[in-house]
């Protein structure tokens, strides 16, 4: 009984290592560009909650990839500042939606949809964050590669970072890197072809978007829409040459932005981890490679818990117990530092240069109040980012 206790907690912990591990070696290189394709007409939806500061550029930025047979539109979403003349003076066509008890992306988002349903539909509409500048070419050639393969498309979502950046902003942003390019890359790999959708840059067949369920008050509701999507037969596909950029925030505003995303992202992998398995192992086995990828938990809270499950078996294994489980979670954990290591040695380290790897310990405990937040007093409702940089 002993034996099967101590795998059991192996391998909640072993498993997302492993996977971490899996999916780190396989996507760390990028696959070759394809060919150049036409893209069809497109729209860009951006849904923008007071975002006066930055929308202006984010637009101009989006008009420059534009043809005249593609259009901009602006949410104006519960706004009480100047965005929404600020995106008209611009260029941009806007609408503007004012309902405080129903705040939120996912609101707009539906609110956007209900105004192209009153001209002819687009063929495909790609989703912009209003702080988030697309790459040179990035909408065209996210347009038409939801086109060919009349699947929703998520493009790269990377963070920049200033050059007086502090260790802590750092290190988020490489394990943001890690999840968002060499994960998405390693998982597509794994599933044949299957990703998740992780908010800007996103692009959907109107076939699909139209009858999407994009309401919800889900704190992650991109990974959430995503994920209902998979399950419902149109599963997403990851674009790593499509690339969108946003700049990282201030440090104590990274804190705010992170308990959103892992508060959010851990209840929804709870919830979808075994509907997934469900599925994989009834017949969609692609799914299968999904749902591990959602047993990993945010990098910090996966080394904490890992760490502590290493010295409770270290524990049992010196008072006589079985040390078999001890040992495969240890090199779980050493194979995944490793797959880390790779990452870092490959293109981490203009992220996060060498000398500051001593701060790792630091951003572990700079974490934790997230995770005791979760434990008691999770945060629930959407709360809009800060966009004060680092």
């Amino acid at each position: 009984m002993l034996l099967i206790l101590c795998w059991a907690i192996a391998a909640c912990a072993g498993i997302p290592l492993l996977m971490l591990a899996a999916e780190a070696f396989v996507g760390a290189f990028p696959e070759a560009r394809q060919s150049h394709i036409p893209a069809p007409p497109f729209v860009v939806l951006i849904p923008a909650h007071d975002e006066a500061h930055g929308i202006d550029a984010v637009i101009r930025a989006v008009r420059n990839q534009l043809r005249r047979c593609d259009r901009l539109l602006v949410v104006a979403d519960n706004c009480t500042d100047s965005s929404a003349a600020i995106a008209r003076a611009a260029g941009a066509d806007v609408v503007e939606r004012d309902d405080p008890d129903r705040r939120g992306k996912a609101y707009a988002l539906a609110y956007g949809r209900a105004a192209l349903r009153q001209d002819a539909p687009p063929s495909i509409v790609i989703i912009v964050d209003a702080d988030c500048l697309p790459g040179p070419g990035a909408l065209p050639r996210l347009a038409a590669h939801a086109a060919r393969y009349e699947s929703v498309v998520q493009g790269c979502y990377l963070l920049t970072i200033s050059p007086h950046a502090t260790p802590l902003v750092r290190v988020s942003c490489l394990a943001f890197m890690v999840k968002n390019m060499v994960r998405q890359r390693g998982l597509a790999r794994l599933s044949g072809g299957h990703a998740l959708l992780q908010g800007t840059g996103m692009a959907f067949p109107w076939r699909i978007f139209d009858t999407a369920p994009l309401e919800t008050s889900s704190l992650v509701e991109d990974l959430k829409l995503g994920l209902d999507l998979t399950l419902a037969g149109s599963p997403v596909r990851f674009d790593s040459h499509a690339l969108f950029t946003s700049h990282a925030s201030a440090q104590a505003a990274t804190q705010g932005q992170r308990t959103r995303w892992e508060h959010g992202s851990i209840v929804t992998a709870l919830h979808y981890i075994p509907r997934l398995l469900s599925a994989g192992m009834t017949g969609r086995p692609a799914l299968l490679p999904i749902a591990m990828d959602l047993t990993i938990a945010p990098l910090a809270l996966l080394a904490l818990g890992a760490m502590a499950i290493l010295a409770l078996l270290a524990g049992v294994a010196t008072l006589g117990g079985p040390v078999a489980p001890l040992v495969a979670l240890l090199a779980a954990g050493v194979m995944a530092a490793c797959a880390l290591l790779f990452i870092w040695l490959l293109g981490g380290r203009k992220i996060l240069p060498g000398a500051m790897i001593v701060q790792l310990p630091r951003y572990l405990f700079w974490k934790l109040p997230i995770y005791r937040r979760l434990m008691g007093g999770r945060q629930k409702s959407w709360v809009r980012t800060s966009r004060e940089p680092d």
